[in-house]
């Protein structure tokens, strides 16, 4: 009888190892992901004014904020014409981020239920490119795994986290413009056929 209660366990402890090496990856993927965001967001009060007006960096991040609060009103649409751009005359704005824009709005709208807040929108906009930048990691996970196994994956991750630069200084909190979004869309866009061949 105790030989058939070691060899339950044997399977039980072969079993937990076979499992866990099918998937160590998820919560190193998940670290990864919580580690991008919280160096992002390590300046978030120095957005947040006493007064509740918005304080962005960045010339374009005060555009993005302008198109999110009119998509917010007059949602699912975004602003076709504006005004201040090419001055006196305005312009079509259809070329800048306004997919990036109607994102965030849309996830405002989520938060908010249906009516955001203006500082529910507000720090959701604040967030959203954090959270954007820590996302790509799962794309680069998934191009390095095909690329390299599993390991391959992981180690792309840690130097995606780890990397300084442009893609660190675009990515922080109170950046609001849409570069971030270019990065995770290309990444999306590289990972559908290396997935694609894969199959």
């Amino acid at each position: 009888m105790s030989t058939n209660t070691e060899h339950v366990e044997d399977e039980t402890d072969s079993s937990v190892l076979e499992t866990w090496s099918k998937w160590y990856h998820v919560p190193v993927l998940g670290a990864v992901i919580l580690f991008m965001i919280w160096v992002r967001t390590q300046a978030y009060g120095e957005f947040i004014t006493e007064d509740g007006t918005p304080a962005l960096a960045g010339v374009d991040s005060w555009y993005h904020w302008r198109t999110i609060q009119w998509t917010t009103e007059n949602f699912p649409n975004t602003m076709p014409f504006d005004v201040w751009t090419g001055f006196p005359t305005g312009r079509y704005v259809g070329q800048f981020g306004t997919l990036f824009d109607q994102l965030i709005v849309t996830v405002a709208m989520i938060v908010g239920l249906g009516d955001p807040s203006p500082e529910t929108l507000y720090t959701v906009s604040l967030l959203a490119v954090p959270v954007m930048a820590g996302l790509i990691a799962i794309p680069v996970f998934y191009i390095g795994r095909r690329l390299g196994g599993t390991l391959g994956g992981i180690t792309s991750i840690v130097l995606l986290a780890l990397i300084p630069g442009q893609f660190l200084s675009r990515s922080t909190v109170g950046q609001l413009d849409h570069h971030i979004g270019e990065v995770l869309f290309m990444a999306i866009a590289i990972l559908a056929p290396v997935s694609y061949t894969h199959l």
